[in-house]
């Protein structure tokens, strides 16, 4: 038994936790790049790749990142990284599947279409020595593409993401919520999962519910108490008072970012 007991061996249900299970295969992320034309179809993952996204909501910045690694030599790798920022981009669409996988779909401005490289932050980085980089999909079918008109659209499976505060995270990198709406969204807990999410639906039922509204202005938009004439000396010295006091107030709260001599 070269020192081993009985009772440590595995036994014959291959279903028991004394068994070996191999760890389970990690979700892959997706990505598809279309142009005008029918037949202008590119995927940008591949088998023997890995795809990686990141959402930078300070500087706004999408980043994607393909590792390959040889699978003759699993401790070499070779990656790409493209930041995309959402001032060159148009946000077109984000959506929850069946599967409550989010849907990401946007479109590159035309003026990016027209510069080499969409616009695009390119990084390289290889771990061991590669005789001949491998073909990377990121690069040669996004970052290189010609097309006049591209829309890239990315599938995060359901484990990949944090629910709502992932919605939240996209839709802040891409502007379509203000700070505090995040910061609502990232902090709500047992939130339900994101399958049916349209965002471009809500924004049209948003913007139908304010039209059917009335939305009446005031003739005088200006409050009766802050309405003064010539005719009324000591209410214009009031007020000009009141905005003394608001301005000096406001120097002196902001004193530290002035010069001594303007205070």
């Amino acid at each position: 038994m070269s020192g081993k007991s009985v009772s440590n061996l595995p036994c014959d249900n291959l279903q028991c936790f004394c068994h070996f299970r191999s760890p389970k295969p990690y979700p892959r992320i997706e990505a598809v790049l279309t142009g005008s034309a029918p037949d202008q179809v590119r995927e940008l993952h591949q088998p023997n790749s890995k795809l990686d996204i990141a959402f930078d909501v300070v500087g706004c910045i999408m980043t994607l990142n393909e590792c390959i690694h040889d699978p003759s030599r699993p401790n070499i790798g070779y990656s790409v990284s493209l930041m995309i920022k959402a001032a060159n981009t148009h946000f077109v669409n984000l959506e929850g599947l069946e599967d409550h996988s989010l849907l990401l779909t946007i479109r590159i401005r035309h003026s990016a279409c027209a510069v080499r490289g969409n616009k695009m932050i390119l990084k390289e980085k290889s771990n061991g020595y590669y005789p001949d980089p491998p073909y990377s999909r990121l690069y040669n079918d996004l970052f290189e593409c010609r097309w006049p008109e591209k829309t890239l659209q990315v599938r995060l499976p359901e484990e990949r993401c944090r629910r709502w505060k992932t919605v939240a995270l996209i839709l802040r990198t891409f502007g379509q919520i203000n700070g505090d709406s995040y910061c609502h969204m990232a902090n709500m807990m047992f939130t339900p999962r994101v399958g049916g999410l349209n965002v471009r639906q809500i924004k049209k039922d948003i913007k139908m519910e304010l039209a059917k509204s009335d939305h009446r202005r005031r003739e005088n938009p200006v409050s009766p108490e802050y309405t003064v004439t010539v005719n009324e000396p000591e209410k214009i010295e009031r007020l000009n008072h009141a905005y003394e006091v608001h301005l000096l107030a406001f120097i002196h709260s902001s004193s530290r970012f002035l010069r001594p001599q303007y205070l």
